[in-house]
C-alpha cells in the first residue's frame, strides 16, 4: 500500500536560515488493510513523512510509493485517497450540510441527498446541518471531514492529529466513525500523540525518532510482557507491604505491582496472613511504556556512540 525506502528530506528554514534534515533514511511499509499509526516526539518527522506520502513534499533522496506509484500532485492516484489535516480549512460561510455536499462533489460523483444526511446523522451532525461552519467547534469541523470519508469510502485515508483538542464525547464519536471506515476496507494512516487512542484503534505502529523509524511492528508485539514485575490483586483489610508499588484500593480489594525479586516475599505475605489472592500475572507494557523504553534506549545508544 505504502513503501518508503531510505527516504531523506532536507530543507532550509527561512526564519533562522539553517539546514534541517527532517527525515534521515526512513524505511517504512504500510500494508493493505492496516490501521497504521505514526508515533514520535515533536519534530521527529511524522508530519514530514505524511507530506511525502501525500505528494506534498518531494524527498531529497530515496523513494516513496503509494498504491504502487510515485505520488504526484494532480495524479489520478488521489481518486482513492482522502486526507484530514489537524486543522481543516473550509469555506466558513457554508453550512454543515452544504459543505459536506460541496466537498464530496469535488471528486466528480453526484452523491444522493439521503447518503449525505445518513452520514451527518451517523456523526450526530444532522441537527446542526443548517449551522454555518463559522459557528462550528473544531470537533464539528473534524466530523464534517469524516462525513466526507464515510460517503466517499476512500481506499486510503491519512489523518494528522485527528483528535487533538476534541472533547471526550467528540473523541468517542470520531473513534467509532474511524472504526467503521476501516471495517469497510479502508487502509488508515494516522499521526497522533494520543497513545491511548492508538492502542484502541491501530493494528500496526511505527515509532519515528530523529527522522528514522526505530521500531515498526504489530501493536500487540510492541505491547510486550514486562518480565521484571507482576500485577497482583488481593483482598486485605490491612496495609499492603511497602514493596508493592502503585497501590490502588477499592474497599478491601488491593491492586499493585511487585518486582520479580520480591515475588517470593509477596507469596509468603499471602500465605502467612491468609490473604485471598485474586490475580498474579506478568505485567503488560502499555504502548506509552514501550514508546519511552524504545526512544530512551535509542537516546542512550546515541550518547554512547558520541
Amino acid at each position: 500500500m505504502i513503501v518508503a525506502e531510505n527516504v531523506h528530506v532536507r530543507f532550509r528554514t527561512r526564519l533562522f536560515k539553517r539546514n534541517v534534515h527532517a527525515l534521515q533514511g526512513m524505511n517504512l511499509e504500510v500494508r493493505d488493510g492496516d490501521f497504521f499509526a505514526l508515533v514520535g516526539q515533536n519534530g521527529a518527522g511524522k508530519s514530514t513523512a505524511m507530506y511525502c506520502f501525500l505528494g506534498l513534499l518531494r524527498p531529497s533522496s530515496g523513494e516513496v510509493k503509494v498504491l504502487g506509484r510515485t505520488p504526484e500532485l494532480g495524479s489520478s492516484l488521489y481518486a482513492g485517497i482522502a486526507y484530514l489535516p489537524e486543522e481543516p480549512h473550509y469555506h466558513l460561510y457554508l453550512t454543515v450540510q452544504e459543505a459536506t455536499r460541496y466537498y464530496t462533489s469535488l471528486y466528480g460523483r453526484r452523491v444522493p441527498e439521503k447518503q449525505i444526511n445518513d452520514a451527518l446523522d451517523r456523526l450526530g451532525l444532522m441537527r446542526f446541518k443548517d449551522l454555518p461552519l463559522s459557528k462550528c467547534s473544531k470537533g464539528m469541523k473534524q466530523k464534517v471531514g469524516i462525513a466526507q470519508c464515510l460517503i466517499r469510502e476512500p481506499r486510503l485515508l491519512f489523518l494528522d492529529e485527528p483528535t487533538r483538542g476534541l472533547d471526550p464525547l467528540a473523541v468517542r464519536d470520531f473513534r467509532e466513525a474511524l472504526r467503521e471506515i476501516h471495517k469497510r476496507g479502508a487502509t488508515i494512516v494516522m499521526n497522533s500523540h494520543v497513545l491511548s487512542e492508538i492502542e484502541m484503534l491501530a493494528n500496526r505502529v511505527a515509532i519515528i525518532e530523529r527522522g528514522k523509524v526505530v521500531a515498526q511492528d504489530e501493536l500487540r508485539n510492541l505491547m510486550t510482557l514486562d518480565t521484571e514485575r507482576y500485577h497482583v490483586v488481593f483482598e486485605s483489610g490491612g496495609d499492603a507491604p511497602a514493596f508493592i508499588t502503585s497501590v490502588e484500593r477499592t474497599g478491601n480489594q488491593v491492586s499493585g505491582f511487585v518486582v520479580k525479586d520480591k515475588l517470593h516475599e509477596f507469596m509468603e505475605f499471602v500465605r502467612s496472613n491468609g490473604v485471598q489472592l485474586q490475580e498474579c500475572s506478568l505485567s503488560k507494557m502499555t504502548l506509552e511504556e514501550s514508546f519511552f523504553k524504545i526512544v530512551k534506549g535509542g537516546e542512550a545508544s546515541q550518547a554512547d556512540a558520541n
